[in-house]
């Protein structure tokens, strides 16, 4: 009876914390990140969203591997074709999706804003890409 109430308990508290960590991500948009990133002097370090995540839709300009052989993805707004931002996959199974993603497909990212100084885009960490 006891081992049923703990996992009641921990059961309620890890869909507190998933409720709480949903809530805490920002819904908006690459040209909106990629502002706030140019107002900054092109300081990510400067940005309210550094180091949050944020969601936003956008389109593969490029799809490709880094260095480190996991997939990179070269991203625009959905309503343009400039590279804004550079995503990497938060692990195994999201950076064979990205991988397989191609010019032109439309997405929506899930990414933790990462550290970017004096580049052109933004450097996007920790990427989730959903359906």
């Amino acid at each position: 009876m006891k081992n049923i109430k703990t996992a009641l308990v921990a059961t309620v508290f890890l869909g507190a914390a998933s409720l709480c960590a949903a809530q805490a991500e920002t819904k908006t948009t690459l040209t909106k990140l990629h502002q706030s990133y140019e107002k900054q002097g092109r300081r990510a370090l400067g940005m309210s969203e550094y180091g949050k995540r944020v969601q936003f839709p956008a389109v593969v300009v490029e799809a490709s591997d880094s260095f480190g052989g996991t997939s990179l993805i070269r991203a625009a707004d959905v309503r343009g074709n400039q590279e804004l931002a550079r995503l990497t996959p938060a692990d195994d199974a999201q950076s064979q999706k990205m991988g397989e993603m191609r010019s032109g497909a439309k997405f929506t990212a899930s990414c933790e804003v990462g550290f970017a100084m004096g580049s052109a885009f933004l450097t996007m960490k920790d990427c989730v890409i959903g359906p």
